[in-house]
């Protein structure tokens, strides 16, 4: 019997609780069953109905090779069960730690103004030339700079290639410039477009009427 775990060089590692050696009389179904209920018991979540349903032979090895691990002491058996399912925040260590907060916002906006159905309808289906857009759309809209600010700004802070797909390795000041002109080919398409969804969205034109309707004699 072996417990896993990651040492401090993020290496998985192997600890040898118990030699239980040869077990011939019990199925592989018995085994598993024993396995599973030593392992409810260390991180002390038995399940008493399901326990009932064992046979008497699963039982007694459950019993006894608990008894075992106990008086062998390579388990935190008087910790409180396995400590390794906790988190040790003052050794806690972050990589390729991302930002996501404004940028699903801006996100969650381009997916309700329905942008990418309407580039789609307009062109843009090069690869991939609609997600290129999303991606510098919300770029902007959460952190305006230049083209070359914000390449940087994609590549070192935010989640946002992750929202649309984009493949951040792809991104550079140049691909940012042509996403830009390609915008701008459909810049009257893309008002238009963004006046009518806004309207259904908000309802602003019938909530006008009713407020003109206030006035009328």
């Amino acid at each position: 019997m072996v417990e896993s775990y990651r040492n401090g060089d993020n290496r998985i590692c192997h600890h040898t609780i118990l030699n239980v050696g040869f077990m011939e009389d019990v199925s592989s179904e018995q085994l598993n069953k024993i396995q599973k209920r030593l392992t409810e018991r260390y991180e002390r979540k038995q399940s008493l109905f399901e326990q009932e349903q064992d046979d008497d032979l699963v039982k007694k090895y459950v019993e006894e090779l608990w008894q075992r691990i106990v008086g062998s002491k390579k388990l935190d058996i008087a910790g409180g069960g396995k400590l390794s399912g906790m988190v040790n925040v003052d050794t806690l260590q972050h990589s390729n730690v991302r930002e996501i907060g404004a940028e699903n916002i801006a996100y969650q906006a381009w997916e309700k103004l329905q942008l990418t159905s309407l580039l789609l309808s307009q062109g843009f289906t090069q690869e991939p030339r609609h997600v290129g857009a999303a991606t510098q759309v919300i770029s902007r809209a959460v952190y305006p700079a230049s083209e070359l600010k914000t390449t940087r700004w994609i590549k070192e802070n935010p989640a946002v290639c992750e929202l649309t797909g984009a493949d951040i390795n792809n991104i550079t000041k140049d691909k940012l410039y042509q996403s830009a002109l390609h915008l701008y080919q459909v810049k009257d398409k893309i008002e238009k477009h963004l006046s009518n969804r806004t309207n259904e969205l908000f309802d602003f034109f019938r909530s006008g009427v009713s407020r003109l309707g206030d006035f009328a004699p």
